[in-house]
């Protein structure tokens, strides 16, 4: 098993795969303006899905859920089953890269990421989705970002190791509008988004600890995400995630 097979171990069956909340992603959705009452929504890099299942029932509309790994989108199959019940065939996994999604030209409405974007980068991201959207269609990222323009040394050098790409708001709206969106809204997620995915990771964690106590490798990712946590018990009030909300012009 290699670090990152680890990685996806400890986090499969989790409700979620960083951090976030329903409530978010409402919100997040009802800031968007979509003219079809049957929209395409394509969630890239969706991991379980509980953002697409949030997003399936409200909309009412085709959930294209991407994601690399398999075993995540089995999961999303068997949860859009018992959380939407009949209504499940409308979220349609796909497997396939984030950076390469096979849809023709101008096909969403709507193009979803929470979490997910950083493992592409932020401008690129924007650049990569934007041809996939109708004109006047929307895209909603969250994306971690520096909460204050001063920041402890600590906490900067460990985001310079592990996400040199984190920026500051004022960054990432620029970047936005040099890539060729509009900012409808946008607001950064409250500490309890990050506890949602970091209370139920912990108690995997104490799980594995136990089960994989003589391999190495499952000790250095929980190891990490040790660290990772600790980060932001001590940091938090320096960066979180902000969700965007933007919109690809009709011109």
């Amino acid at each position: 098993m290699n670090a990152l097979e680890a990685l996806y171990l400890v986090h499969s069956g989790l409700p979620r795969m960083g951090p976030g909340s329903n409530e978010c992603t409402t919100r997040a959705y009802r800031s968007v303006r979509l003219e079809s009452s049957n929209p395409l929504i394509v969630d890239t890099g969706c991991s379980s899905g509980a953002s697409a299942l949030v997003l399936s029932r409200l909309s009412g509309g085709t959930v294209i859920s991407v994601d690399s790994y398999r075993p995540f989108l089995l999961d999303l199959r068997a949860r859009a089953w018992a959380f939407l019940g009949p209504r499940q065939g409308g979220i349609q996994p796909i497997q396939a890269s984030m950076g390469s999604l096979p849809l023709r030209k101008e096909c969403a409405d709507l193009i979803w990421s929470e979490g997910a974007i950083y493992l592409m980068g932020f401008e690129q991201g924007l650049a990569s989705w934007r041809p996939l959207l109708k004109k006047g269609g929307s895209l909603v990222v969250s994306e971690v970002t520096w909460l204050k323009s001063e920041v402890p040394e600590q906490i900067r050098s460990y985001w310079a190791a592990n996400y040199p790409g984190i920026a500051t708001d004022a960054s990432h709206r620029d970047t936005i509008a040099r890539s060729g969106f509009v900012l409808q809204d946008s607001f950064p997620l409250p500490p309890s988004a990050w506890w949602n995915y970091y209370r139920p990771l912990q108690g995997r964690m104490r799980k594995f600890r136990r089960e994989y106590a003589d391999d190495a490798i499952v000790q250095k990712v929980l190891d990490e995400i040790d660290e990772e946590i600790g980060m932001f018990e001590r940091f938090q009030a320096f960066y979180g995630y902000v969700m965007y909300i933007m919109e690809k012009p009709d011109a």
